[in-house]
This record gives C-alpha cells, sequence and structure tokens, in this order.
C-alpha cells in the first residue's frame, strides 16, 4: 500500500494533478490540513481542519489500513513534542503519527510509533517544499520517506 501526505498547501491546488499523475498506484492521498478549501476541491485528498481551514470540520482522522492504524491531525493548539505525539499514538493505539503546522518535514520512529510531519508542498520554511510518502504491507513492514516537491 502506498500513501501520499501533504499538509499547508495555502489555497494551493497544482499539487493534487501533480502528485495523482506521479503516483497513479497509491491507494490514498491525505492532506494534514491548512489547504483553505473545500474538501471537494482537494479530491482525491482526504483532510483534516487546520487553524486556516473554514470548510473542513473533521478536527482528526484515524484510518485503519491493511491492519496499520493511522491518526492524522493538523497540530495547532499541541505540543508538537515527540514524547507528546508517541503518547497520542500509543493513546490511540495507532502505528503511525501525521500532522501538518510547522511547515517542517520530519519524520521519526519513536518506539515503534511513526511520527510524520510532510512539510509543505508550496510554503516550506526548509529551502524546498516537501511532501511524504508512506509505503507498507503490515505493521513490520511501513516505510516513510519525505520528498522534495518540484
Amino acid at each position: 500500500m502506498q500513501i501520499i501526505v501533504v499538509s499547508d498547501t495555502h489555497r494551493d491546488t497544482r499539487f493534487i494533478q501533480k502528485l495523482v499523475l506521479l503516483y497513479p498506484q497509491c491507494q490514498y492521498f491525505l492532506h494534514a490540513g491548512d489547504s483553505e478549501l473545500n474538501e471537494f476541491e482537494l479530491h482525491p485528498f482526504q483532510s483534516v481542519k487546520g487553524n486556516c481551514d473554514y470548510f473542513i470540520k473533521n478536527k482528526y482522522r484515524v484510518l485503519e489500513l491493511l491492519g496499520v492504524k493511522i491518526f492524522m491531525f493538523h497540530g495547532d493548539h499541541t505540543l508538537l513534542d515527540e514524547d507528546v505525539l508517541e503518547g497520542i499514538g500509543r493513546n490511540n493505539n495507532c502505528d503511525i503519527i501525521i500532522h501538518g503546522h510547522t511547515h517542517i518535514p520530519y519524520y521519526k520512529n519513536k518506539n515503534g510509533i511513526h511520527l510524520l510531519c510532510p512539510g509543505s508542498t508550496t510554503y516550506p520554511r526548509v529551502s524546498k517544499g516537501t511532501y511524504a510518502l508512506i509505503t507498507f504491507s503490515s505493521r513490520e513492514d511501513i516505510l516513510v520517506e519525505i520528498k522534495n516537491y518540484e
């Protein structure tokens, strides 16, 4: 299974067609908030509400795919500390925690919980825009890659 993850695109829509065409084999496309768009404008991306979103209602999503449980939220009003994120994973029995908000790409496997911020494709706070690719076939076989968006 492959999943593309983006965040903090702030009204830009170019990433949708580009990433869908680049990864036609992906089963899921996720957006960790601050698109500033309606959900239908993000299709096929599933999103959560960020602090700049007014049209999206879900503050978080929990997905279970091939036995892998994913918790996705934007991250505003939360201390985005590794220990806090690991705790969210443990409290929700999740394998992967996805957040946005910081515009800074980050990935770490913390005691078996995968912590991921894909950064931002369009408004990065690092030198280049980024997104993430998650590939897995089971809970024991999770690969997370942060990719440059160009």
